[in-house]
């Protein structure tokens, strides 16, 4: 072991006592100890300048969990190792598919611990960390399919674009096998998402600049591939490698996610610092919209990250849904709403258009700028 390595293990009082009693009070050279709760969150101060870090890790916490993922989306790149008692093979694959890198069983067994330190130290990224900011990743998530989400994720990007200076705004297309944003924005980009996810190590911004397209006004695409993609194809790890280097590069990142829920669009949607779910005023979309915040949560997303929109909202004299009950039927509060005008927005992009080339001052224009100040609002709170 090379005398630069920091090995953080961060366990619970009894566990980190077995281990110290284990290895007969002496620590292995490189490696030491920080007593946590399995929900606590860990300062920065106390990861320090570690280069790899075995965490506890409690799956029916869900705060056990969401200090899990915040580890995994704020040091990206330092191996991250799960230590968890009575690990079935269905849950070790689940937190190797989210980023976690190998896992060890608990209480903590040097030998065992100091290979799977080892192994991990081996498929390491040695690049440097970097201090950069992130720019704020937004997700947009729908509850049914036909909802209009990816009208909301294109124009809302656009809006966010016009904010962010120079550096801009990018919006992914996620759906490997149905996305619209390309055709919906007229973008014939050079590559698409699967060049960057086959990438491997060859991942820098040379590659990125070389598949993006653009589509006007400081707002970049990238697009889905030409061809069906099946699911379960994606690398987590390289998604992520993906996300943080948009992250790195532009003002905001807006990510179009599919309809179907699997591992990594899940461990996208931990990633993302705003949740938009998209439903609409019927029975259908609202009761999908409760499973997908039951689904959040169940995975450790916190409330307070996902905004609810309800799109295509009629102004009528008799309604028989409104936001109100929207918010009281998911028990979640209501970031707002879009008008309905139809044909605006299906005309627009049947012509590669956003709505704002048509009619910049209609209902559903000034909605998705409304959403976008809230969201831009938002993001200034959360660095203050």
């Amino acid at each position: 072991m090379k005398s630069d390595t920091d090995i953080l293990v961060i366990a619970s009082g009894p566990y980190i006592s077995a281990f110290n009693a284990a290895v007969g009070g002496r620590f292995p050279a490189g490696v030491r100890a920080h007593e946590l709760d399995p929900a606590e969150q860990v300062p920065d101060a106390v990861i320090g300048e570690a280069t790899q870090i075995v965490l506890e890790v409690d799956p029916r916490d869900a705060g056990s969990m969401r200090r899990l993922s915040s580890l995994r989306e704020h040091y990206v790149h330092v191996p991250l190792i799960a230590a968890i008692g009575d690990a079935s093979v269905s849950l070790v694959r689940t937190l190797v598919r989210q980023g976690v890198s190998d896992v060890v069983s608990l209480p903590l067994e040097p030998e065992e611990l100091m290979q799977v330190v080892l192994e991990a130290s081996v498929r390491r990224d040695t690049r440097p960390r970097s201090t950069q900011k992130l720019a704020p990743l937004v997700a947009v998530a729908r509850s049914i399919g036909g909802c209009g989400a990816t009208s909301i994720a294109t124009h809302l990007a656009s809006d966010l674009a016009e904010y962010a200076g120079a550096a801009g705004a990018v919006i992914v297309d996620l759906d490997l096998q149905f996305g619209n944003v390309g055709i919906y924005l007229g973008v014939n980009a050079r590559g698409s998402l699967n060049d960057l996810l086959e990438a491997g190590d060859r991942l820098d911004d040379d590659l990125l600049t070389s598949i993006i397209g653009e589509a006007g006004e400081g707002l970049s695409v990238i697009t889905a591939p030409e061809a069906i993609l099946p699911l379960e194809s994606v690398d987590i790890d390289q998604l992520l490698r993906v996300i943080h280097l948009l992250r790195q590069r532009f003002g905001y990142v807006v990510l179009d996610l599919p309809a179907n829920w699997t591992n990594w669009t899940l461990s996208a949607a931990l990633a993302a610092n705003s949740i938009i779910l998209i439903c609409e005023l019927s029975i259908a979309s609202l009761r999908q919209a409760r499973r997908r915040l039951e689904l959040f949560a169940s995975v450790g997303i916190e409330s307070s990250a996902v905004e609810i929109v309800v799109n295509r909202v009629e102004n009528r004299l008799f309604k028989t849904i409104d936001l109100d009950d929207v918010s009281r039927t998911l028990n979640h509060r209501v970031l707002g709403k879009v008008a309905l005008e139809s044909p605006l927005v299906s005309t627009s992009q049947d012509q590669g258009m956003l709505a704002s080339a048509v009619h910049r001052k209609s209902k559903f224009m000034a909605d998705v700028r409304r959403l976008g100040q809230l969201l831009r609002d938002s993001s200034l709170k959360r660095e203050d």
